[in-house]
């Protein structure tokens, strides 16, 4: 008992440690596997989850099978040839190391040999398998990609062959050369084993049968490189040896023959070593190996590396010119914008009152609350409660009091880390603090008399406007919405404070797993991690699992073939708050065209949206001439909704994507040149503003007229500067409303003439004698003066630069717009409201009407105080110091009024008797 008892523990000890570190990373991976499923019947796409998993499994089995007959195959045959004596005495000339090292060999795998074959074999081919199940998509994609109709321009190939195809072929080649070599490999260790080679006898230790198997296995070797050859032939159209991507002259003329030299060498040295089996040694193949290596480094490296330096580069544009216009054709058509509009923009300096007061609408949207800015407004004025938080602002456009109007939007989320540490429970984390509520919405262009922001919709519960209205402002599924929640449990969830009170709520909407079995229980407490799944009280047979409720994951693992757009935004739709997530379609295999940040094709071909309460997720079709998105399609056909069926009101709140449109203007600084020469000179190539100091000018929504068209737009504009200089060279806009979605249309500048950069404009404000002093003057009364994004914005056939300043005080967070900047051709002005800007540009001033402030949302004092401080400015310019004087002093008593206080002199510190006119200007 006593012998028999540590040896049980010890076994016993190993169970529980194979357990542990085996049986339960399995556990967890099937409770995974498990609750993943659950999640996609939840929201209607069970069929997506069996395809994937279909897909990958039979992937990795097709693999993996095929590995094994390999495998197997090869080491059962040798294990048949075996010989049935083993030599053991080696004789005086062999090493005694290598005897030893043979001996213990054969000692320790001899005796289960069969079975080393067989679980040996297996084993690797599973691990073949799983490596390739990860392809799963590249092999379905072979088998359902359809036709581009157009074809790459050497090979004569349909496009979709290199999309779809040819990645699928590049990945059997790569998974194909390393099981031939291991194969190889393990084979010659079980003939080494069995006694078959004797290796101290080096070239000649190789017995008969085994010479003619290994011959075979290095032949099929050799042969799969062959494949590998003819591939990286088609691969010529991803070239980056030439001045673009795509086959260049000296890959169509030295590489291509280069590679068919080593095809027909390779090919030869295969059957070289097939033909082997009948010959005695290695001399043979040796010879035909060794050409093989000279070739490859003489022909497949040397030889183009030659032609490159010294033929082409010399005369590099007369030979690369037809290759640099395929890369340009290529690359306009993968990136979309071969139908790109270009218009010439005078960029003239003629503008008049009457021009402004043309363009009202547009002015009257200008948005003058930058988002990064705008965000800090919010999270200070409109979270309410520590444990909200707004993510980020996006920009959309709303109805509001009948007309069209650009807008800030922000959703307000649930952050349950910012909780008080001994609230940080369990409970309260997964079953109370549930969901943000409501959402924000604020006009870009306006600010109340504080300089804030002048809110639409706002505070808890929602205080909207009509037309606003928000019947379920619960979010639920969101931007930052990571955790997992139980709802429908024994406790109610916190809905929005009251006071120092709170309003409860249960949850009413249809999403959610039912975990109304203990295997549901169990499997969710594994897969989080959270015991308390299994033991709390609160859970009933009724309660629901919501997990997965960001967007970016939600959408990912429904759809993980796209590529989602950095912003996603909120909206206000029938009285729900939706969330909207553009989507891309993508490739890397496009040929000939060139690659930006990683991709050389892409299509905006799918809009997601996601109700911010029930987490009703739909994928919307929006390109279906997307070859990409059709092969995917016949992958899911029940997962993507036809675009046409898109409610007018979700259609009304598309925006063209800012990722898309900043890789297309990326694109279009080079492929605007279509001359191939042009483009090798780069004589016309352009750059975002900013770019050389590593801080280039982002696309802005803007809601506008274009020159010469009728109505006003929400669109995105992308200003450009030429290359390594800071003017102005030409815009690029990109609509989004659904009459016009999707256009582009490129405003380009004269270039004879010298037409002001965001840059140049930016020195132009801090150099003014007028403004600089009052930017110092804040500065030095404790506040940070914060310079909003520069707008480009064409009025008629001009430019004006407009420019939103704020004030953020050192003891608060909360930025204050007070005064907007506008630059008009060697005009630079400072005031209240961009209004008062524009006309001070024009040498006007505003209306005083009490009845129509200067500054919208102002009352009439407000209103005048802004007047007056204008009229002392054009005063200090003219260096009228009397009429600065009554103007300060007025100005001073109408800021009295405003706050309530008693009438004093204005200027406290001057001696009774001082004239106005020895006031120094401040």
């Amino acid at each position: 008992m006593s012998v028999t008892s540590p040896r049980r523990s010890r076994a016993l000890t190993i169970v529980l440690l194979v357990l542990v570190f085996f049986g339960l990373p399995l556990l967890t991976a099937a409770s995974t596997l498990f609750t993943d499923y659950l999640w996609f019947v939840d929201i209607g796409q069970r069929d997506v989850f069996v395809t994937i998993l279909a897909s990958r499994v039979a992937t990795g089995a097709a693999f993996g099978l095929a590995a094994f007959v390999i495998l197997f195959a090869n080491l059962r045959i040798a294990r048949a040839m075996a010989p049935r004596a083993v030599l053991t005495s080696i004789g005086h000339d062999a090493p005694p190391q290598l005897e030893e090292f043979v001996i213990q060999l054969r000692g320790a795998i001899g005796p289960i040999v069969d079975k080393v074959v067989l679980w040996g074999s297996l084993g690797l081919a599973i691990l073949f398998g799983i490596g390739m199940s990860g392809t799963w998509d590249t092999m379905r994609l072979a088998l359902t990609g359809v036709l581009f109709g157009a074809n790459d321009p050497h090979f004569g190939h349909d496009i979709g062959f290199f999309v779809f195809v040819l990645p699928a072929l590049r990945a059997i080649a790569d998974w194909l050369t390393p099981l031939l070599v291991l194969t190889a490999i393990v084979t010659a260790v079980i003939h080494l084993v069995d006694g078959a080679i004797q290796p101290w006898a080096r070239l000649k230790g190789f017995a008969p049968h085994v010479k003619a198997h290994l011959s075979v296995l290095l032949g099929l070797i050799v042969a799969s490189r062959v494949f590998d050859y003819y591939l990286s032939i088609l691969e010529l159209s991803f070239s980056p040896r030439g001045q673009v991507t795509g086959a260049s002259y000296t890959d169509v003329n030295a590489q291509i023959p280069a590679y068919r030299l080593l095809i027909a060498i390779a090919a030869v040295s295969a059957i070289a070593l097939l033909i082997n089996i009948w010959f005695k040694g290695w001399r043979l193949p040796a010879i035909a190996l060794g050409v093989w290596v000279a070739a490859s480094v003489l022909a497949g490296n040397v030889y183009p590396g030659l032609i490159q330096q010294f033929r082409v580069a010399p005369n590099e544009i007369a030979y690369e010119a037809p290759y640099i216009a395929r890369n340009i054709t290529a690359t306009r058509d993968a990136f979309d914008l071969a139908d790109v509009e270009t218009r010439p923009f005078p960029a003239d300096e003629t503008l008049t009152v009457d021009d402004v007061v043309e363009n009202r609408p547009t002015l009257d949207n200008i948005r003058l609350w930058d988002p990064s800015i705008a965000v800090q407004t919010y999270r200070q004025l409109q979270v309410i409660r520590t444990y909200y938080d707004f993510r980020d602002v996006d920009v959309d456009r709303y109805v509001i009091d009948g007309r069209q109007r650009q807008v800030l939007v922000s959703a307000r989320e649930m952050d349950v880390t910012q909780l008080a540490e001994q609230a940080q429970t369990w409970l309260n984390k997964h079953l109370v603090y549930t969901h943000g509520y409501g959402i924000v919405v604020s006009p870009s262009n306006e600010a109340d008399t504080r300089g804030l922001p002048n809110f639409v919709v706002g505070d808890i519960p929602p205080d909207v406007v009509e037309g606003l209205e928000i019947d379920e402002p619960g979010i639920y599924f969101g931007e930052a919405t990571t955790d997992y929640i139980i709802v429908n449990t024994g406790i109610p969830e916190f809905d929005y404070p009251v006071g120092e009170g709170r309003v409860e709520t249960f949850y009413d909407g249809a999403a959610g797993v039912e975990v109304s079995s203990f295997v549901r229980r169990a499997a969710f407490a594994m897969r989080f991690g959270a015991p308390q799944i299994l033991f709390s009280q609160y859970i009933e047979p009724q309660s629901r699992v919501l997990f997965d409720r960001d967007l970016r994951s939600r959408v990912s693992k429904v759809a993980p073939f796209l590529t989602l757009d950095g912003d996603p935004y909120p909206a206000i739709i029938d009285g729900r708050i939706v969330w909207i997530q553009d989507a891309y379609t993508t490739s890397a295999h496009y040929p000939y065209s060139q690659y930006f940040r990683g991709v050389n094709y892409v299509r905006n071909s799918v809009k997601v949206t996601v109700d911010a309460y029930d987490g009703t997720t739909t994928l919307w079709g929006v390109d279906p001439d997307d070859p990409v998105l059709q092969a995917w399609q016949v992958i899911f056909p029940d997962l993507i909704t036809n675009g046409d069926d898109v409610p007018d009101g979700v259609r009304a709140h598309f925006r063209y994507p800012e990722d898309l449109f900043s890789l297309q203007a990326e694109a279009y600084k080079t492929y605007h040149m279509t001359d191939p020469q042009d483009f090798y000179n780069k004589e016309d190539a352009w750059e975002l503003p900013g770019e050389r100091e590593g801080n280039p000018m982002d696309p802005f929504y803007v809601l506008m007229r274009l020159p010469g068209e009728a109505v006003e737009d929400f669109q995105l504009i992308q200003p450009f500067t030429p290359r390594n200089r800071n003017n102005m060279i030409g815009w690029m806009s990109a609509k989004s409303d659904p009459a016009d979605y999707g256009r582009r249309v490129v405003y380009e500048f004269p270039k004879q003439r010298v037409i002001l950069g965001p840059e140049q404009v930016s020195a132009r404000i801090n150099q003014d004698d007028i403004i600089a002093p009052q930017l110092t003057l804040w500065s030095q009364r404790g506040s940070d003066v914060i310079f909003g994004n520069m707008l480009v914005v064409p009025l008629g056939d001009s430019i004006v630069y407009i420019q939103p300043l704020y004030l953020q005080a050192e003891q608060t967070a909360i930025p204050e717009l007070v005064r907007v900047l506008v630059v008009y051709a060697d005009k630079v002005e400072m005031a209240v409201d961009l209004e008062a800007a524009l006309l001070a540009v024009f040498g006007e001033r505003p209306i005083d009407d009490p009845d129509d402030p200067a500054v919208p949302g102002l009352p009439a004092d407000a209103a005048r105080a802004a007047e007056l401080y204008e009229r002392a400015i054009q005063a200090q310019r003219a260096g009228d110091w009397a009429e600065y004087g009554r103007a300060i002093d007025e100005l001073g008593r109408v800021l009295r009024e405003l706050a309530g206080v008693v009438d004093e002199p204005a200027l406290e510190d001057v001696e009774e008797g001082v004239p106005a006119e020895d006031l120094e200007a401040p």
